[in-house]
């Protein structure tokens, strides 16, 4: 074993030779009052960088007043990895928002575990958080769209949306190990551009025409253990009409599950087409509700409504939510039920013929979710309604032209060739 030179009574500062082929060189190891500075161990050791014993010494007493410089004002000495400083992070906040403070609530906290510890570890969770720079930062998309597996939705593609998270939140966990004395690099001021926007997820004319084509089927009803169950058959009942008024009405999927009996009007045209009429009241996330906001549903949006109303076999309140189990109570978004609905309409092949059709994700990749539903009213509105007017569209839709161009150009452009050429 190397002898080891000692420069103080104390025996904090040592140094000792290390014989390569190509030379000596010179190390240090000082004795660390404050362990939890250097991850609990009781030495430091350097590298000191240089072939000659006098030059050793002198590097060695300034590093060792550098050194003490950091334990009194409690720097951390050895930089923590990125697995621990994340780890370090989630501790902290989860004992936070168990004391109930601002700003660390539950939602957050899932955000954290959902946009960091799926992905950051694998990707650079060995590094030393002081050598992270913007450049890992700029390289973790492409990263990212390589390895997309792990994420809740079950997407088979990445959006710029999750990449933004995934990038501020990894962003907010190295300041928070700056301020914390964990390392001492620097904070990263990396921004992360959207870019062209993602198009809207939606389901195509044949994903649509298998679904409704299958929710016809017997075996729509009996698939799995559901045999005769009254409530698992009521609920597909309310689920085959959920998907129809929202592929049909352009409602959101948070305004369709707070619609009561007492916001739906069933109206004609002047012409004897049926419509219907639908009072909508959001609230904002602060709590704050909005204005009613009237809507239209399409002859398909009506005649599913009409039929659930005309199976209702209870006693029929104008208060009650048109979406809701036998309890009254109101469905949240069918989540499983739909997931399972397009998993079978997947399998399913008509007796006339064809071939299986894949509904549960769209040409990207992406799975498709209730919230596609309403995509689909845009873009078959666009797409397949002569004269199409996309300003009544973003009316009806509550929202923006410059949204709809944003997202649903690819779809503009198709509806526009016959009037091009």
């Amino acid at each position: 074993m190397t002898k080891l030179i000692h420069l103080d009574e104390e025996k904090k500062i040592s140094i000792y030779p290390r014989t390569y082929k190509m030379g000596t060189n010179w190390y240090a190891r000082f004795l660390i009052d404050k362990r939890e500075l250097i991850n609990g161990n009781r030495y430091h050791r350097v590298s000191l960088k240089t072939q000659d014993e006098e030059s050793a010494k002198k590097i060695a007493l300034q590093k060792f007043a550098e050194l003490t410089v950091f334990q009194n004002n409690d720097i951390v000495i050895n930089n923590v990895t990125v697995d621990v400083g994340i780890q370090k992070f989630m501790k902290d906040f989860e004992e936070k928002m168990k004391q109930g403070l601002n700003g660390y609530s539950k939602g957050m906290f899932h955000l954290y575990q959902k946009h960091v510890l799926n992905y950051w570890p694998r990707y650079i969770g060995h590094r030393n958080l002081s050598t992270v720079t913007n450049t890992d930062f700029r390289n973790y998309e492409g990263w990212r769209r390589k390895n997309p597996v792990g994420s809740y939705s079950g997407q088979k593609t990445v959006s710029n949306a999750t990449l933004k998270h995934d990038i501020n939140c990894m962003k907010t966990i190295i300041r928070w190990c700056l301020e914390n004395n964990l390392h001492r690099g620097q904070p990263i001021s990396f921004v992360f551009k959207m870019g062209v926007r993602n198009r809207r997820s939606a389901f195509t004319l044949q994903q649509y025409r298998r679904i409704t084509t299958y929710m016809r089927t017997k075996e729509y009803f009996v698939v799995g253990k559901m045999g005769n169950d009254s409530r698992i058959i009521r609920h597909r009942k309310m689920l085959k009409e959920y998907f129809l008024f929202l592929c049909n009405s352009g409602l959101r999927v948070g305004e369709a599950r707070q619609l009561k009996w007492k916001d739906v009007t069933f109206e004609k045209t002047e012409t004897g087409k049926s419509f219907v009429r639908i009072q909508v009241s959001r609230k904002t996330k602060t709590g704050k509700l909005l204005r009613d906001r009237e809507r239209i549903g399409r002859s398909t949006a009506s005649k599913c409504l009409q039929r659930l109303r005309d199976e209702r076999d209870d006693n029929f309140e104008r208060e009650d939510y048109v979406f809701c189990n036998p309890e009254g109570q109101v469905i949240g978004e069918f989540r499983e039920g739909f997931a399972a609905l397009l998993k079978e309409a997947s399998a399913y092949i008509p007796k006339s013929g064809g071939e299986k059709i894949d509904c549960e994700y769209d040409n990207d990749g992406k799975k498709l979710t209730p919230y596609c539903c309403r995509h689909t009213y845009i873009t078959f509105q666009l797409r397949f309604k002569k004269n199409s007017d996309i300003y009544a569209i973003a009316s009806n839709c509550a929202t923006s032209v410059q949204m709809i161009e944003a997202y649903y150009s690819d779809t503009r452009a198709e509806d526009f060739i016959e009037k091009l050429i």
